[in-house]
């Protein structure tokens, strides 16, 4: 048994080039090995593997690192997953902390849940039943689906109760029933001894986690007095839903490749849209979805639908996943099946095409929410027109400061009749945020005179009424410009570029902080590694949490690593080079934000003095451009 830290190192120790092959075609050439890249629509041979190097690298959609971080993207796993999922490959039983994984029973319901699932699709397949028959001829379900989805039938005859009863080994007969009363598929008789199934009469679902094991059932009544309607698996520790998404298992290569994802509600609304070509569908089980499973969808695409039933219950789930995401730094679109409640009943009556009308159309989830939440017609009091603005702004909320977020809330403003200055709106939301909640408007009982809109808004708010991009935070999404990009590639892959005194003027010109970050740690260290270590220490590097244009850059120069070092005056050309590209591109951001508080100027003053600054900006640029 090895443990976590043995295992990644023993992973590292094996030729990627072996374990990418269990998941994709690739075949050698010269030193290295290339295929057709998996994580974009490659159609000539784009990815390259070296073992030489331990990594992976796609030269045209720039995606690459170490054999881990590829069994993440492809299979659309977590960390550790990924070492496990690799560690069964190769042949090396990992030693776990977690219960769970330790536990005989967990391995005992995967076995037990596995068998009861082979016996539902066997009646379906072999017995046929008529009931089966008719339910995929109502629901319009062709065979494809049904084998894709392994969708099974349960008999009213206590099958898996006779299946478990004919173990020959006593002691593991009793603990199979065990396990499969634990997790819910049998249940003891009430009348004295013996079990009955759980499920009869019932069309089954298997619902299975991101490797394909099946972890519970969701199933459908046939018979017309039979109820409840559908009947699931309940949480276990086995089975947690918040944790799963149907169907991700065959979704995620289609995710990944189509840089999109549709996120439904229940089994039949996803096993229809993969039946239309929407295969890069998954579903909710209930309403539930974790952080966790949020976050490796973000991982995959920023690309992200929302399209949940459209009853309360769905705009509510909707809302609070909307809510996660944004935290997230993504903005889910809104697919709207109206006059259907749901996909299914949409594409029965509408088609594909229509639906995929609908999606190329969609807006923002938050346009709609903030849509819904304006009263028709508008209110005529300013007191409830700030209340609806406040209602607004807790949907706004999970974009924090962000320039989006004060746009959306100025938006808003304007939308509602308010006079109110954009500048004291951005200053109320940032109230907002800040946990004040003001009441932007006099107490109900004051008697005093009311003042004028603008004056009863502001008056709350402080005086300074400066509009300003926020500080980027570690936490939130950064974009990497070009310049930063090509300098973080070209000081990693010639790491004795930081030596020079140039890097420090370099820094200060940088904003993004993973690159800044990388570039200091680099400095520190550079001087008491071994030359030899360098790769190993930037593949370690890989495991850090960084964002993906930046682990595609590490990824890129550990590839392009040479150990031949560069001359002093080509580092001090490429570094000048970098100082110039980088001051002419804060210079040109410097002017896009003028040009923009420009267009918002409420005075012809303001206007002319932000008309020199961005002269002065142009200048400054000029000179740049003539010295260089």
């Amino acid at each position: 048994m090895a443990s976590i830290d043995e295992t990644i190192e023993i992973i590292r120790e094996t030729p990627i080039s072996s374990i990418i092959s269990f998941y994709h075609s690739i075949r050698k050439k010269g030193a290295n090995y290339e295929g057709l890249c998996p994580f974009h629509g490659d159609t000539k041979p784009s990815l390259v593997v070296s073992d030489q190097k331990r990594i992976y690298k796609c030269f045209a959609c720039g995606a690459g690192g170490d054999a881990i971080k590829f069994v993440m993207e492809h299979n659309g796993l977590q960390f550790i997953d990924a070492v496990k999922e690799i560690a069964d490959k190769i042949g090396i039983h990992v030693e776990e902390n977690k219960k769970k994984a330790t536990d005989p029973k967990y391995d005992m319901a995967i076995r037990v849940l596995k068998a009861a699932n082979k016996l539902y699709r066997k009646v379906a397949l072999e017995r046929n039943p008529q009931n089966f028959q008719d339910f995929l001829k109502n629901r319009k379900l062709n065979e494809e689906s049904v084998n894709d989805f392994e969708i099974g039938y349960a008999t009213k005859n206590n099958m898996l109760v006779s299946y478990f009863d004919s173990i020959p080994n006593e002691k593991d007969k009793e603990f199979a029933i065990k396990v499969a009363v634990d997790i819910g598929i049998i249940r003891p008789s009430k009348h004295g001894g013996g079990h009955y199934d759980f499920y009869r009469d019932r069309v089954m679902f298997p619902i299975a986690d991101q490797q394909g094991n099946v972890r519970g059932f969701s199933s459908r009544a046939v018979l017309p007095d039979q109820k409840p309607k559908y009947l699931n698996s309940g949480e276990s520790y086995i089975f947690d839903k918040a944790n799963i998404l149907y169907g991700f298992h065959l979704a995620k290569r289609h995710i990944r490749k189509q840089e999109q994802v549709l996120i439904a509600e229940g089994n039949m609304d996803v096993v229809a849209l993969h039946q239309y070509g929407f295969n890069y569908s998954v579903g909710t089980m209930g309403t539930a979805l974790s952080e966790n499973m949020a976050k490796m969808l973000t991982n995959m695409t920023k690309t992200i639908y929302l399209g949940m039933d459209s009853d309360p219950a769905g705009i509510k789930a909707m809302t609070r996943i909307n809510e996660m995401f944004m935290g997230m730094g993504v903005l889910p679109k809104f697919v709207d099946y109206s006059p259907a409640k749901d996909p299914d009943d949409f594409l029965k009556e509408f088609g594909r095409i229509e639906l995929l009308n609908r999606m190329e159309n969609a807006s923002p989830f938050l346009d709609y929410l903030i849509e819904k939440t304006i009263p028709v017609p508008i209110p005529e009091t300013v007191d409830r027109k700030l209340e609806v603005l406040n209602e607004i702004f807790e949907f706004i909320a999970p974009l924090k400061e962000g320039l989006l977020a004060k746009e959306k809330a100025v938006e808003a403003s304007k939308a509602l009749g308010l006079k109110s200055s954009n500048e004291d709106i951005i200053e109320a939301y940032k109230a907002f945020l800040e946990g004040k909640k003001q009441k932007f408007a006099p107490k109900k009982f004051d008697k005093r005179p009311k003042p004028e809109p603008e004056q009863q808004f502001s008056r709350h708010l402080p005086e300074e009424k400066v509009f300003s991009e926020p500080d980027v935070q570690k936490d939130a999404p950064q974009e990497l410009t070009k310049a930063e990009k090509v300098f973080l590639e070209r000081i990693l892959t010639h790491p004795e570029c930081v030596q020079n005194e140039q890097i420090l003027e370099i820094l200060d010109l940088i904003d993004h902080f993973e690159v800044k970050g990388l570039i200091q740690w680099l400095k520190k260290i550079y001087l008491e590694i071994d030359e030899n270590d360098y790769e190993i220490l930037l593949q370690k590097k890989l495991e850090e949490n960084f964002s993906r244009p930046v682990s595609d850059v590490i990824a890129s120069a550990i590839f392009n690593h040479n150990k031949l070092k560069l001359e002093t005056k080509i580092v001090e050309k490429l570094l000048k080079d970098f100082k110039t590209r980088a001051q002419v591109e804060k210079l040109r951001k410097k002017k896009r934000e003028l040009t923009n508080q420009q267009r918002q100027c409420s005075t012809e003053e303001e206007s002319f003095e932000l008309l020199n600054k961005i002269l002065e900006v142009e200048k400054q640029l000029r000179d740049i451009k003539y010295k260089s």
